[in-house]
């Protein structure tokens, strides 16, 4: 008879040799004679996590820990499974008493940091990642997660470094590959990433890896030919995935991207959006899970509308400073405001909006924990301010979650999600024929559609010496991240700085240097006399960002891809900021701004008149000082617009009563998820 050891011995071999079936029956079976033995009860919980099923690993573990309570190595494995539940606390607690146990243990220090990261304290986890490699120098895992955590801090020469690292050390895992690959993306290195994907499919075939191959766009396309290559080979890949019934079982994890440079492309992305949500909806059914209280919904024993807004990027962000006037102003007899964002580092502006709302809700990195935490707030409507930019709150907007769901344009796309009901936009923004851009039901409301309170720095705001830019020379400054600037944008700059020998094109560095070379290589292309003549600032706080509005002689509006809270910023202290109204909303924000104010004097008819305005704004003082002092009189209707808040108010009472009312078949079902609008 074989004996206990000997089975335990032959399930470890497979165990690491990655047969996890095998290893779980010669677990079983060791059980089976030895119901308490310790070592065997961890190892069927670890296999539980590795497959995807951490509340059985955590009563694996519970149980080996009553049997032998001072092992580290449980405390840690417990830990990891606490983990992917997303009980963070917990997890924090059962690696430190795995450290209290064994100081020495790098794992418990790598998985201590993987918890603080989820938790915002990125200081304590970059401390943590770099004290397991003190102990453990080969620990390549600890590199790769050291390597996840820089790139999601924008750090992605440090990232790829680390990967790097990793797979010296683990050359063939399929992984880190992907991670790697992911990081190139971000700087639009894309055949160095594709090829990273596909040595990772080469290893592992999965359909995930094929999509992140397909969705492998350019950050800063080389031509507009490009761009249309790019958005074709997308459709018919997409197209492809579909007639392979591909599965995903956790999108936001195997993804974790989505087609957010798909807007800078100035083409209508309503059919594009569609297909590649209906591919993820194919492929992870579950994603359109529906909450309970959406199939019968009921008014709420306060008699409130519960609203709820959604978003990763409630912290220092455009996002937060165009929603937070919104959040706070909506009566309080009328509605019950939740909260809810991922975690974040301390952040005043998070800080804000938490005492903003009624209650805050965090949502871990984890979809189906997050899903659930949304669904048990039993909301009414969710506003998304942002979808597009967030790989979580892209996913989660799948689900119904609440009867009335909303997005709005902190990322000014459609999102062809069938779950989304409604694009809530600015009317001034919006073209003629602009329904037919949306997979939502756009909802047109007036005003700015944010309540944005003016800012208030004229008092002391640097001056152009002070923020290091010639006194004497004409400013035209266009401080957008500069993968706004679409390719036809560059003829434009060039002709300005070619008219006016004195002008000076100032653009701010983004979070990526080589993103920021790749744009200024295409601009100077053709033009390399120019190229003296740009100067690109590092990245500024909020008050030098206002002080360089304030001390340039014109702000140049992005074809196709407009300023929104920069213009607002740029208006409150009166700088002209020159616009051509594109043909999808994202694209006229100014304008729609203009409008609002009355103005017209900075909207161009076509580019040769943007250059016409921008030169004359730029080398005639007397006339730039009168457009000044318009926007200055007219700013007013843009700031603290009460007007947009009982729109929205009135638009989200009535929608919620209507979704109330509803009893048609159709729309249960669609509130399901499985009929498409």
């Amino acid at each position: 008879m074989t004996s206990t050891a000997d089975l335990l011995q032959q399930g470890i071999a497979h165990h690491r040799a990655g047969r996890l079936q095998e290893a779980g029956a010669l677990y079983q079976q060791v059980l089976a004679l030895e119901p308490a033995h310790a070592d065997c009860l961890n190892l069927m919980g670890v296999i539980a996590n590795q497959v995807g099923r951490p509340e059985l690993a955590v009563d694996y573990i519970g149980r080996a820990l009553r049997v032998e309570e001072k092992s580290a190595i449980y405390h840690n494995n417990l830990g990891q499974a606490l983990l992917a539940l997303g009980r963070l606390d917990d997890a924090v607690a059962s690696f430190r008493r795995a450290l209290a146990l064994e100081p020495k243990l790098a794992e418990a220090y790598a998985n201590l940091a993987i918890a603080f990261r989820h938790q915002g304290k990125t200081g304590d986890a970059l401390a943590l990642f770099r004290r397991a490699l003190e102990l453990k120098p080969d620990f390549a895992q600890a590199h790769n997660n050291l390597a996840n955590m820089m790139a999601e801090l924008g750090r992605l020469d440090s990232a790829i470094d680390h990967y790097d690292r990793a797979l010296a050390l683990t050359p063939d895992d399929p992984e880190i590959l992907t991670n790697r690959g992911s990081a190139l993306l971000g700087q639009s290195r894309i055949a160095d990433a594709v090829a990273s994907f596909r040595r990772a499919h080469a290893l592992r075939p999965t359909d995930a890896l094929l999509l992140k191959c397909a969705l492998a766009l350019p950050i800063i396309p080389a031509s507009i030919g490009e761009i249309e290559r790019v958005r074709a080979t997308l459709g018919d890949e997409v197209a492809a995935l579909r007639h392979r019934f591909m599965s995903l079982s956790d999108p936001e994890r195997q993804i974790g991207q989505t087609c957010f440079h798909l807007a800078y492309h100035a083409r209508d992305d309503r059919q594009l959006q569609r297909a590649l949500a209906a591919l993820y909806a194919e492929a992870c059914p579950s994603l359109l899970t529906s909450a309970p209280h959406c199939l019968h919904p009921v008014p709420s024993a306060d008699g409130r509308v519960h609203v709820g807004f959604v978003s990763h990027f409630f912290r220092t962000h455009t996002i937060a400073r165009l929603f937070h006037g919104l959040i706070a102003q909506l009566a309080r007899d009328r509605f019950h405001v939740t909260l809810l964002a991922t975690p974040c580092p301390p952040d005043p502006a998070r800080a804000a909006l938490v005492e903003a709302a009624d209650a805050f809700v965090e949502l871990p990195f984890d979809l189906a924990t997050a899903r659930q935490r949304v669904a048990d707030c039993a909301l009414d409507a969710i506003v998304y301010p942002d979808i597009g930019m967030s790989p979580l709150t892209y996913f989660l907007a799948f689900a119904r979650l609440a009867p009335v769901q909303c997005v709005s344009w902190g990322h000014p796309d459609t999102t062809g999600i069938a779950n989304l009901d409604y694009f809530l936009s600015c009317d001034a923004m919006e073209p003629d024929d602009a329904e037919a851009h949306y997979s939502e039901r756009l909802v047109r409301l007036p005003g700015p559609t944010v309540y944005y309170e003016r800012p208030d720095f004229d008092a002391r705001l640097k001056d152009r010496a002070q923020l290091g830019l010639d006194a004497a020379a004409h400013l035209y400054v266009c401080p957008q991240s500069l993968f706004k600037f679409h390719p036809e944008f560059d003829a434009v700059l060039v002709e300005i700085l070619r008219r006016d020998p004195a002008g000076r094109l100032v653009l701010v560095q983004g979070a990526h240097r080589h993103i920021d070379d790749l744009l200024i290589q295409r601009l100077t292309a053709g033009a390399p006399e120019i190229a003296a003549r740009i100067t690109v600032l590092p990245p500024l706080n909020r008050g030098d960002f206002v002080a360089l509005l304030a001390a340039s002689d014109v702000m140049l509006d992005p074809l196709h891809y407009s300023g929104g809270n920069t213009s607002l910023e740029a208006f409150s202290v009166g700088t002209p900021v020159v616009t051509w109204p594109g043909a999808f909303m994202r694209g006229r924000h100014t304008y729609g701004f203009y409008k609002l104010m009355g103005l017209t004097d900075c909207v161009a008819r076509d580019t040769t008149d943007y250059v016409a305005i921008a030169l004359r704004l730029g080398t005639d003082p007397a006339w730039r000082a009168a457009v000044s002092g318009r926007i200055r009189a007219a700013a007013a209707a843009l700031y603290e617009n009460r007007e947009t808040v009982r729109a929205l108010e009135d638009f989200l009472v009535d929608a919620v009563a209507r979704a109330r009312r509803s009893s048609d078949p159709t729309a249960a079902a669609r509130l399901q998820g499985r009929i498409d609008p």
